[in-house]
């Protein structure tokens, strides 16, 4: 009868413990990444009454239960959003690896990082995020100019800035080795240097109609001739239209415009027409306001009625060295007049630059120059060269001759298509198609904000519409989660139950992570509130249960003593 007592004592232990262990999962309920426990129990001893082979069935008698240990409840719990970037929740098995402040490397499924003052990631409790960084943020001297710009977006005076930090572009990130992880560390100044354009494409259609309207032509020089009367003060000019090949087809009566130019800039203005043979005079016209002591100039243009020539112009966006945006000016005039099988362009391009709001007052050398009086703004030209474009009858281009521009020392690729197709550039009268260009390039970029993409990387995202990672954050993984010892709350270490942390790799042998990480939400506790109370009932009735066998216990000895005397 002893043996009852005992049982009943142990009974009561392994209940208070069971309800140790349901009140822990209780009272974390709402503890972000808390793993749930059960309690696992098991008997003490048994004896047995005798050991006969002849016996049916067992005669042990047990001593009593313990609890012999807890189980981790490793199932998956319910996400919640959040409008933090850095909550972080793992979509699988696996654990985040965080650095305690004496360097000893933990576990935890709780996402809910941040950054610190020093712009390290780390938890609620001051631990370090480990992961592997990307090795492309180094530290650099920016040019005063720049600085300030970084100050005016940072809304900071310059000497507050600080170190200044530059990042170079990468497309992927491999985690290193499992020892090799390190504290992830995020900067808050960072710059995105600039990156010059060195290809642009257009994809537009060339119109070739025939457009008839009047025009002016210049004639030739070699077919005007002049003979001055000093003593009168006039002159008689001769012309012809023989040696001026952009004529299409000169009439007789068609209007010549003559203009008499001294050393002086003065001009004297006539008109002549041209006779049956094409030939055209001025006689005897009043010069006398002009300078004649040095040579006059005179030009003509003929006045008529012929084929103009269309033009047509595109302009793309082009990134310099230095990060501004310069302009890519291409004008292109058909010649005329065409043949019916194929039709050719001539071109003019430039590079140009932003130089100052245009100024009516003075003059500028157009073959520096370009001015654009309707925006009011004149273009310094950095670069020009010509170009000749071949199209067939069909409006496929045949040939293109593109020169070699210099953006600023970086060699310029146009490209407007590939012979004998209508990639680029076509040339018919039958085609519409819109008008665009590409480029490639891009200004400087300043830190904007820093993201997480779906492979656990963080991205650091700029002003200039650029991002690049610049960290992996590192999933652990473990041949027994269950041999984990908690450090309290939701931290574990490794033990040798549960074997050294491990990366899983894909069958090329690469790390991955085996987890995806998703951002803005964190992973609430697994326990079920229901399942908790209910366990909590059970484990009040083994209490009471046990006690009562205990004080049944008594009675039974008292009736005993009792039944002696």
């Amino acid at each position: 009868m002893n043996a009852s007592f005992y049982n009943g004592i142990s009974g009561i232990v392994s209940s208070q413990y069971g309800m140790d262990v349901t009140s822990n999962n209780i009272s974390n309920i709402s503890t972000i990444g808390f793993k749930g426990s059960s309690t696992e129990f098991s008997s003490h001893f048994s004896s047995a009454l005798s050991d006969s082979y002849f016996d049916s069935t067992t005669n042990d008698i047990g001593y009593g239960s313990k609890a012999s240990g807890t189980a981790l409840d490793m199932s998956q719990g319910i996400f919640q959003d959040t409008d933090n970037v850095f909550d972080l929740a793992l979509g699988a098995e696996g654990w985040f690896g965080i650095q305690s402040q004496n360097n000893e490397t933990l576990y935890t499924r709780a996402g809910n990082f941040s950054l610190d003052k020093n712009g390290d990631m780390v938890d609620a409790n001051g631990n370090y995020l480990l992961g592997t960084s990307a090795g492309n943020i180094t530290p650099t001297t920016l040019p005063p100019a720049t600085m300030e710009e970084f100050g005016r977006y940072y809304n900071k005076n310059t000497n507050e800035l600080g170190q200044a930090n530059q990042i170079a572009s990468v497309t992927n990130i491999t985690l290193s080795s499992v020892e090799g992880q390190t504290k992830i560390n995020l900067p808050e100044i960072l710059y995105y240097p600039a990156e010059a354009t060195s290809a642009v494409s257009f994809y537009a259609n060339l119109d070739p109609e025939i457009i008839i309207g009047g025009t002016q032509i210049d004639l030739n020089s070699i077919d005007i001739t002049s003979t001055i009367d000093t003593i009168n003060q006039t002159i008689t000019i001769n012309g012809t239209t023989l040696n001026t090949p952009e004529l299409q087809n000169p009439k007789q009566l068609d209007v010549v415009l003559i203009t008499i130019t001294d050393i002086n800039g003065k001009a004297v203005e006539a008109r002549a027409s041209l006779d049956v043979n094409l030939n055209w005079v001025v006689n005897n016209e009043d010069i006398s306001s002009l300078d004649t002591t040095n040579p006059l100039v005179t030009t003509a243009k003929l006045q008529t009625t012929q084929e103009i020539p269309n033009v047509e112009h595109f302009s793309s966006t082009v990134i310099s060295p230095e990060g501004k945006k310069d302009i890519l000016d291409m004008t292109y005039t058909k010649r005329v007049p065409q043949s019916d099988t194929e039709n050719i362009w001539d071109g003019v391009i430039q590079i140009l630059s932003l130089y100052e709001t245009y100024d009516p007052s003075k003059t500028y050398d157009p073959t520096l120059y370009k001015v654009d009086e309707s925006a009011g703004k004149v273009y310094k030209i950095l670069d020009q060269q010509d170009s000749v474009l071949e199209f067939a009858g069909s409006g496929a281009i045949l040939n293109a001759t593109m020169p070699t521009m210099s953006n600023g020392g970086t060699f310029l690729e146009i490209n407007v298509g590939e012979p004998d197709t209508f990639t680029g550039f076509t040339s018919n009268v039958a085609l519409d198609r819109t008008r665009s260009s590409t480029y490639n390039g891009y200004v400087e970029g300043y830190l904007k904000d820093y993201g997480m993409d779906g492979n656990g990387n963080v991205i650091a995202e700029f002003s200039n519409g650029r991002s690049t990672p610049v960290a992996k954050i590192a999933v652990y993984h473990f041949q027994n989660d269950q041999g984990l010892e908690s450090m309290g709350s939701t931290i574990f270490k490794a033990t040798r139950n549960s074997g050294d942390p491990i990366f899983y790799t894909n069958e090329n042998g690469e790390t991955i992570q085996g987890s995806k990480i998703y951002s803005n939400k964190l992973e609430n506790s697994n326990v079920n509130l229901a399942t908790a109370l209910t366990e909590l009932i059970i484990m009040q009735k083994s209490f009471d249960s046990n006690s009562k066998s205990i004080t049944t216990s008594d009675q039974m000895i008292q009736n005993a003593i009792n039944m002696k005397v």
